[in-house]
């Protein structure tokens, strides 16, 4: 359960699925079409407020400057405290997430580290956020992890440091990840999205046919009803 967290909104900082499979360079959209849906998911069962930041809605040149006005935008709203997660780690949970809001309540700062040495969970107070310094951290390195803990070093409260956990920038993380023992609710997502994806498109292909020969003069093909 989670009380007392109205101030408290969950910033899914994350591009849309076929943006990111492209970017991520990921074989098929449809990993991340079951990426985003798992981490919808997680959000919407945690209970907190939660704004989702695809490319439509970041602004900025880099990936720093997008970050950080994302988190702007959310404390403009009237938040105090902010957890930033994105879309590629299959194993981030409600009860991480409710951890890392009761940490911030209590003036904590909160990290989650990626095995790759980045970040799957970031979260701050509004105190705890310094725009300028934010922005320049090496995002989207290996060195970010230790950095940002060096950034958070020079403010009041302790640092909550979440397990570490795997996350998928490429398709060898894919498959180090569906080779690993936490993978089968992943690969049977991906095997119900692949079959729901040949659903559709058989429905559309009959649709289309239907719509051809429905059209075609009645002495060049049989109508088809």
């Amino acid at each position: 359960m989670i009380d007392n967290h109205s101030q408290t909104a969950i910033l899914l900082f994350a591009q849309s699925a076929r943006v990111d499979a492209i970017s991520k360079a990921l074989v098929d959209v449809a990993v991340m079409d079951v990426l985003n849906n798992h981490v919808l998911n997680t959000v919407r069962n945690s209970g907190l407020d939660y704004y989702h930041f695809t490319e439509k809605e970041q602004r900025g040149d880099s990936f720093g400057l997008r970050f950080k006005n994302s988190i702007e935008d959310v404390f403009k709203l009237g938040y105090t405290s902010v957890i930033c997660i994105g879309n590629d780690t299959p194993l981030l949970s409600v009860d991480l997430i409710h951890k890392a809001a009761n940490s911030l309540i209590n003036g904590n700062s909160v990290l989650g580290k990626s095995q790759d040495g980045g970040l799957y969970l970031i979260g701050l107070n509004h105190s705890q956020f310094d725009a300028e310094n934010f922005e320049i951290l090496p995002w989207q390195s290996d060195q970010l992890s230790n950095c940002f803990q060096q950034y958070l070093k020079r403010y009041k409260g302790q640092i909550t440091i979440l397990k570490t956990l795997q996350d998928i920038d490429s398709t060898a993380d894919l498959y180090h990840f569906l080779a690993g023992k936490d993978a089968r609710s992943l690969i049977i997502a991906l095997l119900l999205n692949t079959l729901s994806r040949k659903r559709n498109n058989h429905k559309q292909s009959t649709f289309y046919n239907k719509q051809v020969f429905l059209f075609q003069p009645a002495n060049k093909a049989r109508q088809i009803l």
